[in-house]
């Protein structure tokens, strides 16, 4: 009995964390089959939520994960004050009904431009971003990422963004909200050595904040894009690319076609562009500047990203944050390459 006793408590403490101790988790997607299950955003995400003790809000573009609706009525049902915003379009299926069901409060944008954002955040100091929408493709069968950053600072920048959006209504506005807004808004949080920025749009003109970095690169562009038809950027790109800069990047294949696509533009100029390599969708929105600017978030690089969509982006200085994403870009970049030279 002691023996059976020993190894259950061996086992129950063998059993890994998905939480994570220091400032930032990084994590990605994993339709090639090749990462361990603890690593995914699915997983982390659903074992914060298990973790939350206080509070949950959450504003996502489309929910119908069945499991992530399960851990926020989980936590709904010991005490946790959960909120979420959704856009109205996507206010349908299993997830959202059990969601609805357990008096989980949901507020939708109820217009024809999107509530396109994926954040959350949890217990007032830990903040979830990137492009991962809570949907059974997003996680399992799209490439994605998502950053984990535990910042009570940062938390309350996203808040001010939910409450703007849950409690008062407000979608798609393009200046800041409310009066005194440009002083009480913040944008800057440094984080250790970390420097984050973080944006809204429409009320920021992300397109213009993200061409003002890009011009201040030195040595290298690379990105990831799912959407990719802002003439700006692009035309920037291509300037930097002439000028002696590096720049590399994947588009998603099913879009490369559209005549808005900056994807045959970049061909002609030379720029070593390529569709991506997974059957289904590579869903990022990343881009990463001299290896050590990484900017990642909701906002696909699109005029309706730009002028209607209520998205968000962080702009995260930091060699080792940059590393990871580089290390993604430059694996979903060769599977490109390889594609290509398949005539896939």
């Amino acid at each position: 009995m002691k023996r059976i006793i020993a190894i259950i408590l061996i086992l129950f403490f063998s059993i890994p964390s998905f939480s994570f101790d220091g400032l930032y988790l990084v994590a990605f997607t994993d339709p090639e089959g090749i990462r361990k299950r603890e690593s995914l955003p699915e997983e982390i995400m659903i074992q914060e939520i298990n973790l939350c003790k206080e509070s949950f809000y959450g504003a996502f573009y489309d929910i119908s994960s069945i499991p992530f609706a399960k851990a926020l009525i989980s936590a709904k049902k010991r005490g946790v004050e959960v909120l979420l915003v959704t856009d109205s379009d996507n206010f349908s299926g299993k997830a959202i009904e059990m969601i609805v069901e357990a008096g989980i409060p949901v507020v939708t944008d109820e217009r024809t431009a999107l509530m396109h954002n994926k954040f959350a955040i949890i217990d007032k100091e830990i903040i979830w971003t990137g492009s991962t929408n809570v949907t059974e493709n997003c996680f399992k069968r799209n490439n994605n990422n998502s950053i984990f950053i535990k910042s009570h600072e940062l938390a309350e920048i996203y808040r001010a963004e939910f409450e703007e959006m849950f409690i008062h209504g407000v979608f798609g506005n393009k200046k800041e909200y409310g009066a005194f807004a440009s002083v009480r808004n913040k944008y800057y949080v440094r984080l250790g050595d970390i420097n984050i920025n973080v944006y809204f749009s429409p009320e920021n003109n992300v397109e213009r904040i993200i061409d003002e970095r890009l011009k201040k690169a030195k040595k290298s562009i690379r990105f990831m894009a799912f959407s990719f038809t802002s003439d700006k950027i692009g035309e920037t790109m291509i300037e930097k690319y002439k000028s002696g800069v590096i720049v590399e990047g994947v588009f998603e294949k099913r879009g490369t076609k559209s005549e808005h696509s900056e994807f045959t533009k970049m061909l002609i100029e030379g720029v070593p562009v390529v569709a991506d390599g997974n059957k289904k969708i590579m869903h990022h929105k990343v881009i990463i500047i001299d290896d050590y600017r990484v900017i990642t978030g909701s906002f696909n690089f699109s005029e309706n990203a730009d002028k209607k969509n209520d998205e968000n982006i962080l702009i995260i200085d930091d060699e080792a944050v940059a590393k990871i994403y580089l290390k993604e870009f430059q694996r979903v970049y060769q599977r490109g390459k390889d594609g290509r030279k398949h005539g896939r």
